[in-house]
């Protein structure tokens, strides 16, 4: 997200009771720029996670992303624009490239 073209985002971090060191990491993110936010809650599942950091969101636009997520640089300008220029247009969602060890293996 740091990389965007669009630079009006915000990043909601949820840690939904996970046992890795999502924390740690978060709050490295955080240092790094105020447009990161980081909330811990018990665990209620992905739907719950997802729920709850769409409550604390403050955009007009949600992108759900997961840890194991990546988005190009120029995603959320383009997305955005869809909406912008298209009213009528309530989901914009892009074609997913599974990748593993650098190899694209399905687009």
């Amino acid at each position: 997200m740091l990389h965007q073209d669009f630079q009006d985002w915000e990043a909601i971090i949820v840690n939904d009771g996970s046992p890795d060191n999502v924390e740690t990491i978060a709050l490295t993110w955080l240092e790094k720029d105020e447009r990161f936010k980081y909330y811990k809650k018990q665990n209620g599942g992905l739907g719950s996670a997802r729920n709850y950091g769409i409550s604390k969101a403050k955009g007009e636009f949600i992108l759900p992303l997961d840890s194991d997520n990546q988005v190009k640089e120029d995603y959320a300008l383009k997305a955005i624009s869809v909406f912008t220029e298209k009213r009528n247009v309530g989901v914009v969602y892009g074609m997913p490239n599974i990748m593993e060890s650098e190899q694209v293996f399905g687009k």
